[in-house]
C-alpha cells in the first residue's frame, strides 16, 4: 500500500490509516495535548488515541471522528479523479 502525506494549502491526502495517525499526532501536538488530554476531550481512552497514532487498521471511526472534532479537524470525501485532487 503506498503511503503518502501531501498537502494542499490546509489540505491534507491520506491514502493509509498510518497517514491519518501521522496527522492525529501532529495536530494533537501542535494543540499541546498528551494523548490522556485528548482522550478525555474526545469521550474515548489513551489506547484509543495511540493505537490511531500508530495506524491501527480496526479503530471505530465513529471515536476517530469525534477525535478529529476535537482537533479541529474533518475528514473530506471527494471521488477518485475529481478536480484538484493531488492523487
Amino acid at each position: 500500500m503506498i503511503t503518502k502525506l501531501s498537502r494542499t494549502g490546509s489540505k491534507t491526502v491520506l491514502t493509509d490509516v498510518a497517514v491519518l495517525g501521522s496527522a492525529v499526532r501532529q495536530a494533537r501536538k501542535a494543540h499541546g495535548l498528551t494523548q490522556a488530554d485528548l482522550a478525555g476531550l474526545a469521550g474515548t481512552g489513551p489506547r484509543f488515541i495511540s493505537e490511531l497514532e500508530r495506524g491501527k487498521v480496526s479503530v471505530e471511526l465513529g471515536k476517530v471522528l469525534d477525535v478529529l472534532a476535537v482537533l479541529g479537524l474533518r475528514l473530506l470525501l471527494v471521488e477518485a479523479g475529481a478536480a484538484g485532487e493531488d492523487g
